[in-house]
């Protein structure tokens, strides 16, 4: 059985303490180092919550609740610990602010007094929490529960013990926002499947619901009900813009505020007067009668552990530095200071650092999974135990992973550094619609690639129901604003007219416009992608159709290498075993073996002509995948090129990390074994270091 420690390891620990406890014995003042630090937070807000007398607004800023002044200023903290707190709702006393408490393994519906600083559990839950309200009498509560981005219902449970209860239940829909009415008869609620929501009225004594919009080509949510009664208002979402819409005594819908796609977030205050509108973590008071925002500024203190300094030396190592091919550096030092590589050879370290012996053990560059949806606070602990280090998040809610991004550079949360593109750029109808911002028109293009840029993105991602001349405008934008651009394409734009507009990349093995006729290509119909016509899996093509060593295949190919396209295949999501049988027909189990076979020639193709691969998930072990590459015909060095420079190189950061070299940041894996001739001993993980400190030891 290994023993896994994860912990942050300052220079003190990492010596063992020794310097410091002989100063002691010898009557010197030994050094003080720091217990805590100060992060100031100026961006970061979500879920705001005014409270019932209108002057302060709760807040979660990188997983902890706080109050801002409702005229900004100062926040206050109210939250501490090792959870991610979030979604706070304010008691109708304003006593007590219900919320989110999330842990690596559970989540709890807390309530925290005010008077008091105290918490307490009202329920644990199965599954993460979305949007809570109190019961205008405070007797009970009502929360959505999200088991999935296709799963998220509403609950009501009685504050003073009692079930829960289910008011919404159908399944593959979803109900991310809600408001009580004042007497809380009825709930104003957004209600959608693939391709957004629509606006609903629910009578909470009949569970009947009135339906108040039907717009296919639009995003409705984030709802509020002013506590008068009077003022309903929501977010209408359309062609990667966002307007704040406002419904006075039951009279016409206004727009009252305008910008581009940022996951907008309201709140309302009793009398319907203004809103505060959360926008790219960013506060904003919206004037309900006027219009117009008006920025809410705020700062954040943020007091947390001090960390080392990032100071280390690592001896007695067999490093692979990632920049000559399969060579390795026997017996090897390598020097770290403030988190960055200072000096690779051989020989005893500089005196002073912190030393690491890594006992004839294999280091490596860390590792980097290129297709992980990072939606998740604790995701980070699994993935740095494994080796991974940094991520690029091909798809995620874009405040959400801004935050998650902070949070571990910060050292909030352990993780590893995120490189993330926000939303799925899809078009309207999308079936990601926790993660899609929809856009139909060219001309609406750089507005919402600049406020991506803005918001903090790393890279963006196309999705697939893109109609061609959207997705050219997108990439010419991205290519001013110098953001990389990826893609999961294939069933409206092909692959070679995303080639041709000047995408980098593309993600799954995904090509209907490219090798298949149209009579048998799903369009994107429903849910399943015309099953029918794809009975393998949901968004893949029949590979037993396609001749990954066939001409067709062979000049995709090379029109990539060619143009710098790199791949990242994540072959294993494809794969099936004998567990897929019951799902299969004998037919269709044996088209999809032979699917996966093709695509793994393809991928071994792929990288005989010349194309980067880049090793990516989305959701499964990086070790498998590595594996997979290796069992298709990759030879094992390129393949753990494919888990650590390649990425940095697609994202134009080979400078940041990626290789074992001075400057570089000091992110490594140190494994027993040697996986450049067994990719298997990848998985044999001993140590981990992110920027200098010893964060996983086994």
């Amino acid at each position: 059985m290994i023993r896994r420690t994860v912990f942050f390891l300052s220079a003190a620990m990492a010596a063992g303490g020794t310097a410091s406890t002989a100063s002691a014995q010898q009557g010197a003042a030994a050094p003080i180092t720091p217990s805590t630090r100060t992060e100031v937070i100026e961006r970061g807000a979500m879920d705001p919550a005014l409270s019932p007398d209108g002057q302060r607004i709760a807040v979660s800023i990188l997983g902890k609740l706080w109050l801002v002044p409702v005229g900004g200023g100062d926040a206050v903290q109210l939250t501490s610990g090792a959870g991610w707190d979030a979604r706070p709702a304010w008691s109708p006393d304003g006593q007590l602010i219900a919320y989110a408490h999330a842990l690596p393994t559970s989540t709890a519906l807390m309530e925290l007094n005010l008077a008091t600083g105290a918490s307490r559990t009202i329920q644990e839950i199965e599954g993460s929490l979305g949007p809570i309200a109190y019961h205008p009498d405070g007797t009970d509560l009502f929360y959505v529960l999200m088991r999935g981005q296709y799963d998220a219902h509403l609950w009501r449970l009685p504050r003073g013990g009692g079930e829960p209860r289910q008011l919404t239940h159908t399944q593959n829909w979803h109900e991310w926002s809600f408001a009580l009415s004042p007497r809380a008869d009825t709930v104003f609620l957004e209600s959608g499947r693939y391709g957004g929501a629509d606006l609903y009225l629910l009578a909470l004594d009949s569970l009947r619901p009135t339906r108040l919009t039907e717009t296919p080509a639009r995003n409705e949510f984030s709802v509020a009900w002013s506590r008068d009664g009077r003022t309903r208002l929501w977010v209408a979402g359309q062609n990667g813009a966002d307007t704040v819409m406002v419904q006075t005594d039951g009279g016409a819908p206004r727009a009252v505020h305008a910008s581009p796609y940022g996951q907008k977030q309201l709140t309302v205050d009793a009398a319907g007067r203004f809103a505060v509108l959360a926008d790219g973590r960013r506060l904003y008071r919206v004037d309900l009668a006027g219009g117009g925002a008006t920025p809410i500024p705020f700062r954040a203190a943020m007091v947390l552990p001090a960390r080392g300094p990032g100071d280390l030396a690592i001896t007695h190592a067999r490093v692979w530095t990632g920049t000559d091919g399969a060579r390795v550096m026997e017996d090897a030092t390598v020097e770290v200071r403030g988190g960055r590589i200072v000096r690779v050879h051989r020989g005893a370290p500089e005196a002073g650092l912190p030393v690491l012996d890594a006992g004839g053990k294999t280091l490596l560059p860390g590792l980097v999974d290129n297709h992980a949806h990072y939606w998740f606070p604790f995701q980070g602990e699994r993935l740095v135990a494994r080796g991974v280090t940094s991520v690029r998040d091909p798809g995620a809610p874009v405040s959400s992973s801004m935050s998650f991004k902070d949070a571990n550079r910060l050292g909030v949360v352990l993780g590893p550094t995120l490189y993330s593109a926000g939303p799925l750029i899809d078009a309207a109808g999308g079936y990601h619609p926790m993660v899609d911002v929809a856009i139909e028109d060219p001309a609406a293009a750089p507005a919402l690639v600049q406020a991506l840029k803005e918001q903090g993105v790393d890279l963006l991602k196309l999705y697939f129901l893109l109609d061609p001349d959207v997705a050219r405008a997108i990439l010419a934008e991205a290519e001013r604003q110098g953001l990389p651009v990826t893609g999961h394409i294939g069933v409206r734009t092909s692959l070679r007219q995303a080639i041709e507009g000047g995408i980098e990349g593309f993600s799954h093995l995904r090509v209907w416009r490219d090798f298949l006729p149209l009579d048998v290509q799903p369009q994107g119909e429903n849910e399943t992608l015309d099953r029918e016509k794809a009975p393998i899996a949901r968004m893949q093509a029949d590979w037993s159709r396609i001749d990954p060593d066939g001409a067709e295949v062979g000049d995709l190919l090379r029109l990539m290498a060619a143009r710098g396209v790199a791949l990242d295949p994540t072959l294993t999501v494809q794969r099936v075993g004998d567990r897929d049988r019951a799902r299969f027909s004998l037919g269709e189990f044996a088209t999809a073996t032979e699917a996966y076979r093709r695509m793994g020639r393809f991928v071994r193709r792929a990288h005989e002509s010349g194309v980067m691969l880049l090793a990516g998930t989305d959701g499964g072990s990086l070790n498998d995948e590595m594996e997979a590459y290796v069992a298709a015909g990759v030879p094992v060095v390129d393949v753990l090129r494919a888990a650590t420079v390649n990425g940095a190189r697609w994202l134009g950061k080979e400078d940041e990390f990626g290789t074992i070299q001075p400057g570089l940041r000091a992110d490594f894996v140190l494994v027993d074994g040697d996986p450049l001739r067994d990719i298997r001993d990848a998985r044999k993980v001993s140590a981990v270091i992110k920027e200098g400190r010893v964060v996983v030891r086994n």
